[in-house]
């Protein structure tokens, strides 16, 4: 994976901004998310950050330490339907900030 950083010269061509899509939500449909990810996206990377770790995991792993509440925050890059995503999963009590990301092309 590589990493494109915007320029001043791509604002003045028109190059689109990456798209940011910003939800709180219910634990239930937090796990939902893990389950529709698990079930039809090609996911790339998972980093969990805890008390105990901030370190790449399995997407299982990240899951798991969310549903007993030991996330402090999760990244899960994926592909789904040609399209490369970011979600950051930042667990709240009662609801989850998620901030998704479109990423553009080459990122």
């Amino acid at each position: 994976m590589t990493t494109k950083k915007l320029s001043l010269e791509d604002l003045q061509n028109n190059v689109p901004l990456p798209e940011i899509l910003q939800a709180e939500w219910a634990k239930d449909q937090v796990l939902q998310l893990f389950a529709d990810l698990a079930a039809g996206a090609q996911v790339q990377h998972v980093q969990l950050k805890s008390a105990m770790t901030d370190a790449t995991v399995p997407l299982a792993t990240a899951e798991a330490a969310y549903a007993a509440d030991e996330a402090h925050a999760i990244q899960v890059r994926y592909v789904f339907e040609g399209e490369m995503w970011c979600d950051t999963i930042m667990p709240g009590n009662p609801t989850t900030k998620i901030i998704r990301n479109r990423l553009p092309p080459g990122c």
